[in-house]
């Protein structure tokens, strides 16, 4: 399978997770944000380098409601 013929598949799942890291930063970016653990940096990783599975676990786990 070329590229060309993959390209099709792989672009909705870039453009998916590229939309839920977009999202998942700008909501622990906010300054009244909580976060289990009390440290953004490492929920900032979480959410960066572990792919998809960084922001849903953040969006699931790491924040808390005021």
């Amino acid at each position: 399978m070329t590229l060309r013929e993959m390209l099709p598949i792989l672009l909705p799942i870039l453009l998916v997770q590229l939309t839920l890291i977009i999202f998942a930063l700008r909501d622990l970016l906010k300054p009244e944000r909580h976060v289990r653990g009390g440290n953004k940096w490492v929920w900032g990783l979480v959410i960066v380098f572990a792919n998809m599975l960084g922001p849903i676990l953040y969006f699931l786990l790491g924040r808390e409601e005021a």
